[in-house]
């Protein structure tokens, strides 16, 4: 019996199986070693030649690279998830492939190029603004320069659009800098149990008299939804109902059949309790969730079933989808394949930035 579960699939366009695949195949690796040795007839050949010590090496790097995208997805699906958590689950990616063995060259030059090719796709200045203004991380492992440069391209961006004059430009800067360095007003601790960033940052009060232009920064720039799962699951639930069993509902109709589904998925526990009277409550909570699941269940599997229907599709991206180079360059760093771009910008030798991430301090050679 293997702890942990039997190998599992994945599916093409789903993160989050892969990595479970990849894990499934180390959780594996006794069993399968055992059953080449001890009954090597189970196994076709091919499967048997590749069952070597590198093989499950290379499924270790890989499943490296895999680990950070699938947190990553899962916490843009958090309710209360911000462009500065999600921007710290791209520097664990980031650390990721830089802690890649040199041994598998091609592998980590093709992650590199991956990697460089996305982070220019998006407006990277506002993700590390959204950093800088967060009361857990503030901007930490920042190289030399690059909070100075994102504060600049925040007030000329962000702070005069919001109406900010730029004669208060310069308080606006001093309170970045007295937040950075947590000290009062901003020196109370952020603990996630208790706080969001948004209460945090309203708990904040400034001296009478004294205007809080980086609370209202702070505020405007933590308001943005960084996802769109809650769009995505409203869809899928309706393409579910507008399947091939019914072609014409109508708008009505069907926006009252969601209605009436996002209600009874949202309040479980009291439209339910007459099937769970003698459960206790964890129980309770155990029958709730199997509620929800089953009811996505179903829909998922529509949409898995449509994925794998269109898995020869091009999801190349064009050029119009890419950013300009030219406009990424104006930050301050040349594009270059053969270096991770997020390097101009992040120190990792940073103990601080290594105690934030929770990972283990770089080895040094002596």
């Amino acid at each position: 019996m293997v702890k942990g579960g039997k190998l599992k699939g994945y599916c093409q366009t789903r993160w989050m199986t892969a990595f479970n695949c990849v894990s499934s195949v180390l959780r594996c690796e006794e069993a399968l070693k055992n059953i080449a040795n001890n009954n090597p007839d189970y196994l076709k050949q091919n499967i048997k030649e590749i069952i070597t010590r590198r093989f499950f090496m290379n499924a270790e790097e890989l499943q490296l690279i895999l680990k950070p995208i699938k947190e990553a997805i899962k916490y843009l699906e958090m309710k209360n998830a911000t462009l500065a958590n999600c921007f710290l689950q791209l520097i664990k990616l980031f650390y990721s492939i830089k802690n890649l063995s040199e041994t598998h060259t091609t592998f980590r030059q093709q992650c590199i190029k991956a990697f460089n090719k996305r982070w220019t796709q998006f407006d990277f200045r506002l993700y590390m603004l959204a950093y800088l203004l967060h009361p857990l991380y503030r901007g930490k492992g920042f190289q030399n320069q690059v909070c100075r440069k994102v504060v600049y391209w925040a007030i000329e961006n962000i702070w005069i659009k919001m109406g900010g004059e730029e004669n208060f430009s310069s308080k606006l800067i001093g309170q970045i800098a007295a937040f950075r360095d947590n000290l009062p007003p901003y020196n109370d601790e952020f603990i996630s149990k208790y706080y969001t960033v948004e209460r945090w940052w309203n708990y904040v009060e400034q001296d009478e008299g004294e205007e809080n232009f980086i609370q209202q920064l702070a505020l405007k720039v933590f308001s943005i939804t960084p996802h769109n799962a809650g769009c995505e699951r409203i869809f899928s639930v309706m393409g579910w109902y507008m399947n091939k069993r019914r072609t014409r509902l109508s708008i009505n109709h069907l926006q009252n059949l969601t209605k009436l589904h996002t209600y009874y998925v949202s309040n479980a526990k009291t439209e339910l309790k007459y099937t769970a009277k003698d459960m206790n409550a964890k129980n309770d909570e155990e029958f709730y969730q199997l509620v929800r699941n089953g009811i996505y269940q179903n829909i998922n599997d529509e949409i898995e079933e449509e994925e794998f229907d269109g898995e020869d599709e091009d999801y190349d991206d064009t050029e119009d989808e890419l950013v300009d180079i030219d406009e990424y360059e104006k930050f301050g760093y040349k594009n270059n394949d053969n270096v991770l771009q997020s390097e101009n910008y992040f120190n990792f030798v940073l103990r601080e930035l290594v105690e934030l991430l929770k990972l283990q301090e770089p080895q040094k050679n002596y």
